[in-house]
């Protein structure tokens, strides 16, 4: 395939930023400020790579209006966000979206009772169960599982072996990908004499529209009522939601962090890589919990929470510098206990004289 050349003027244009250097300087690729060559665009969004930026071949680099380590031999786009505007510049790169033609595949089992929509595509070996709805220009991806009595909405897109268990309701314009469950049961247990017992998880998942779960995602459904991701959540991989939780707007769960049950998070909420958030807990909306947080108590709309048992980011760098405040002050001790005694030798000596 013949490259296509693109200006840095151009690019401005696209990201919506403004050009430093030579606007005619010509890209007709994208890479990391470490892995491009001459004709490949790059950015810099974190500060921290910004001694790349003198070795790297690039010569056309996204930056943000802070940057200040402008190179004469490089050209630049200063835009307000560096990330977003790459993300635009990659659009323009990006190899065409697979194509998914409106049709049922021959090794796909679909129930006489399933209603499926208009130009619904149906992967091989698919199976939609009875009395499933599939929503008008959906794809259902191979190797998937719709389970009984449950509905995907119109624009879905599914990837391949995915499943989803009997009654959820999935919204419009849900992305679901590989390996994801959707309905499998809660950890509900009762210890016994006899041993542990199963309760039964009775209830259903609720995925409102516009919402996108992640690689070999794990969302249980409720013991009774709905787990509810209302609309515009994004879940990273391995990401689990216990049941009963509901998780509010737009709010973004990053990779294997973990919802126990019955947990409400509020609209808008951040949740951290390996953040573990304790059950019948609330998380108000905005909150941000970093990774590896333990949450163990109710967070108030907009609060930041750091660390196990998670805390706000102050008390978290006080807990942290204690040790060494209470080492500078045994020494401290120790050395004022020396200066005692040598002060008590002297007393004793003049009195003795």
């Amino acid at each position: 395939m013949e490259k296509k050349y693109y200006t840095a003027f151009e690019i401005a244009k696209i990201t919506g930023g403004s050009v430093f250097g030579d606007g005619n300087v010509k890209i007709c690729g994208l890479a990391s400020l470490k892995e491009a060559c001459p004709e490949d665009l790059s950015f810099l969004a974190n500060k921290k790579y910004a001694g790349q930026i003198l070795s790297s071949k690039s010569l056309l680099i996204i930056t943000g209006k802070d940057f200040a380590g402008k190179i004469a031999e490089k050209t630049f786009i200063i835009c307000d966000n560096p990330n977003l505007a790459f993300s635009k510049a990659i659009a323009v790169f990006a190899p065409p979206p697979v194509k998914y033609p409106p049709v049922t595949h021959p090794a796909a089992v679909v129930a006489d009772s399933a209603k499926i929509g208009a130009n619904v595509h149906i992967g091989a070996c698919a199976v939609i169960d009875e009395n499933v709805v599939v929503g008008d220009s959906s794809v259902i991806g191979a190797g998937c599982y719709i389970g009984q009595n449950s509905s995907v909405g119109k624009s879905c897109l599914i990837y391949p072996n995915v499943s989803i268990r009997e009654r959820c309701v999935i919204g419009d314009r849900v992305i679901i990908h590989s390996g994801a469950v959707i309905g499998s049961d809660g950890f509900g247990f009762e210890a016994g004499p006899g041993g542990i017992v199963k309760i039964e998880q009775v209830g259903t998942v609720e995925i409102r529209d516009d919402v996108e779960i992640g690689a070999n995602c794990a969302i249980d459904r409720a013991r009774f009522g709905k787990t509810i991701l209302k609309k515009g959540v994004k879940l990273d991989n391995m990401v689990h939601i216990a049941h009963n939780v509901v998780v509010g707007e737009y709010s973004m769960l990053i990779g294997q962090c973990g919802i126990a049950g019955s947990a409400e998070i509020g609209r808008g909420v951040i949740i951290a890589a390996q953040a573990g958030i304790s059950g019948h807990l609330n998380i108000g909306d905005g909150a941000k919990v970093a990774g590896a947080s333990g949450v163990i108590k109710d967070i108030y709309p907009g609060q930041v929470m750091v660390g196990t048992p998670a805390e706000s980011p102050r008390e978290f760098m006080e807990r942290l510098a204690a040790p060494k405040k209470i080492r500078q002050l045994s020494e401290r001790i120790v050395e004022l206990e020396d200066k005692i005694s040598r002060f008590e030798s002297e007393l004793s000596k003049i009195k003795n004289s």
